[in-house]
């Protein structure tokens, strides 16, 4: 077993120290619990905006594509949408409003389709200009990057990170993953199930509104499902 340190002092503390739910320190004497993981996320600030996904109606979200979504009271509750092959992703839930600084994070389950293709993710500080996006795909790989315009005008996703796999992430049907994105000025953290997956600085959009999306690709349907969806105030 690896040692721990102490949040207060840094000192290692002896493995055994693992095995309790608190622990106390041997040189400054402060006791503290043990997390779960030798990696733990920061803690939550308070919930800013959630939704229930056992009904349909929930204050401060919007339904996109409407006529592909059920809800499930679960548990956990669920919103499921299916989706028809298409090159574009589709999008199931939007903020009513805009968003700058925030801590979100939502379950994923994917339930049908190739798994060569499916994926699913948010949009975050989205507009019609443009915003970011981060996507995971049945096969435990993510990606992230950003939507802007071309020369066209129409909005294409660039990729700031290529897909990669996680160790983290549980590959497979019927699997559910945590995706959590904090968002602070420019700075920005990505954990998967609870791991610290990456984080990169970007300033290229401030505020915009949060999307639910998923994205079958034009060779596969697929149904997926979404739940305990929570956005919180950064963490301090």
């Amino acid at each position: 077993m690896k040692a721990l340190n102490c949040p207060n002092c840094g000192a290692a503390l002896p493995a055994r120290s693992l095995k309790d739910d608190i622990a106390s320190c041997e040189f400054c004497g402060i006791s503290f619990r043990i997390p779960k993981s030798l990696t733990p996320e920061p803690d939550m600030g308070d919930l800013l905006l959630g939704a229930d996904f056992s009904q349909r109606i929930n204050p401060g979200w919007e339904l996109v594509n409407e006529d592909k979504l059920s809800f499930h009271k679960g548990p956990p509750a669920e919103l499921r949408g299916k989706f028809k092959p298409q090159v574009n992703s589709y999008y199931a839930l939007k903020s009513s409003g805009f968003l700058d600084n925030f801590d979100v994070s939502a379950t994923i389950r994917f339930l049908d389709g190739d798994k060569e293709w499916i994926r699913a993710g948010f949009f975050f500080r989205h507009t019609t200009e443009g915003g970011y996006g981060i996507m995971v795909s049945v096969q435990a790989s993510y990606t992230f990057g950003y939507v802007a315009k071309d020369e066209k005008g129409e909005l294409l996703f660039y990729k700031i990170m290529p897909w990669a796999y996680h160790t983290a992430l549980r590959s497979g049907n019927n699997e559910f993953n945590r995706l959590r994105v904090i968002c602070n000025g420019d700075n920005f953290r990505i954990y998967l199930n609870g791991v610290l997956a990456t984080s990169f600085q970007d300033d290229r959009f401030k505020m915009g509104k949060f999307y639910l999306a998923a994205e079958p690709s034009e060779k596969s349907s697929m149904e997926v499902g979404f739940s305990d969806l929570q956005v919180r105030e950064v963490p301090r």
